[in-house]
């Protein structure tokens, strides 16, 4: 990226989009090559081809700008989430946790960010920009909700509230159960310790079914 331009700060709400979304697609960027600890404020100042104080006008540290990431990512799930839930009538849970696995497992980079969200991002990030991230979410949490209300028979706005809740909370810890360094994952080739892995996609999809086969009340 890093494309360098002669800089003036966004005057109008639509330039500070601009300027946002840059700034967005710069971590992106930088993302695909380093880890979340690895990149630094003045690195994605200078991917975005921003000097670090004018950066500093539109977030005031990293956390902040890998909250407005994952606003970016979270969009595209529920542009897919839209898109594969797409018949009519109602999905069985067996259909519905295959497809919700499946979600995340093209949306990969979701459960990664969502993994460092409440120990890093939010805990270091400005009440304003915390405030901000929760009320976008809420935003695209109205319309999914809604729209799960419809795919499953029984299933109420509350107890969809209850789903992303715990499925959240089993994605998360799944997540960091699977995704091992090498050192890690050699020692579970070892047959002695081989019980010890982890296949996320699997774990999930079960745990998925248990949720909600729970908070409906049925046998799976």
């Amino acid at each position: 990226m890093n494309t360098p331009y002669t800089w003036t700060r966004a005057r109008s709400g639509e330039q500070k989009e601009q300027r946002i979304n840059e700034i967005v697609l710069a971590t992106e960027s930088l993302y695909k090559k380093f880890g979340y600890e690895e990149i630094t404020f003045v690195q994605i100042a200078k991917e975005a081809g921003f000097t670090r104080s004018n950066l500093y006008k539109y977030f005031k540290s990293k956390e902040e700008i890998f909250l407005e990431f994952l606003k970016y990512d979270i969009k595209l799930w529920k542009n897919d989430l839209l898109n594969d839930f797409y018949k009519d009538g109602y999905y069985s849970i067996d259909e519905f946790s295959e497809i919700w696995a499946d979600l995340l497992k093209k949306n990969r980079r979701l459960i990664e960010l969502i993994s460092i969200l409440y120990e890093h991002l939010e805990k270091h990030a400005s009440f304003e920009s915390l405030l901000n991230f929760k009320e976008s979410f809420s935003e695209v949490f109205q319309l999914m909700a809604e729209h799960l209300v419809n795919k499953i028979e029984g299933l109420s706005f509350e107890k969809v509230i209850e789903f992303f809740s715990l499925q959240s909370a089993l994605g998360i810890g799944l997540f960091q159960m699977a995704d091992l360094s090498d050192n890690q994952l050699k020692v579970l080739e070892k047959p002695k310790y081989s019980h010890y892995k982890i296949d996320f996609h699997e774990k999930f999809t079960k745990g998925v079914k248990y949720i909600l086969a729970g908070l409906l009340g049925t046998k799976n």
